[in-house]
């Protein structure tokens, strides 16, 4: 999100804290996630080391890491939506943002699909594993959409502001 933050300096100032506080929001997400199970933070070779209690209590905890990201993605995305359809030229119709709202709902699935196949994995890896994987995971599906929707749009907010 760090390239996509450099892009929204342009968007109207209201709009633009709205952006950054929730890129902030979902940055610390990602920093929380990264760090919330001291075990995944070890090399693999040492994750074994780590006391059953303290991989239970990662296990316990990735449910609510999974349900919260949800919720961000979901206010940050209605938000994103309720900025682009009030540019100029910009509607429901508009084949970019039917695109970009698609791209956001199959976000929304990916994410759901994580939270809905938890338990399945954490039968079949350790738990330092399932919290790398879906840190990765997450942070992918957020990098690649900026570079593909966000970045492009509020890039194209720049021109409507010169014409």
């Amino acid at each position: 999100m760090l390239v996509h933050s450099k892009a929204i300096n342009k968007l109207a100032p209201s709009d633009y804290a709205m952006i950054k506080r929730e890129h902030k929001q979902l940055e610390k997400y990602l920093a929380d996630l990264h760090d919330a199970c001291a075990c995944s933070l070890l090399p693999d070779y040492d994750a074994p080391d780590c006391a059953n209690e303290q991989q239970t209590s990662c296990q316990g905890r990735m449910p609510s890491f999974l349900f919260h990201i949800i919720d961000l993605a979901g206010r940050h995305f209605d938000h994103e939506e309720s900025i682009m359809l009030s540019r100029p030229k910009i509607s429901e119709n508009n084949d970019y943002f039917r695109v970009h709202r698609q791209a956001h709902l199959d976000i929304m699935k990916n994410l759901q699909g994580l939270a809905d196949n938890y338990f399945s994995v954490t039968k079949k890896s350790n738990t330092a594993e399932v919290y790398r994987l879906f840190y990765g995971k997450i942070a992918g599906i957020f990098d690649e959409h900026d570079r593909q929707f966000d970045d492009p749009f509020i890039e194209s907010t720049k021109q409507e502001s010169i014409d």
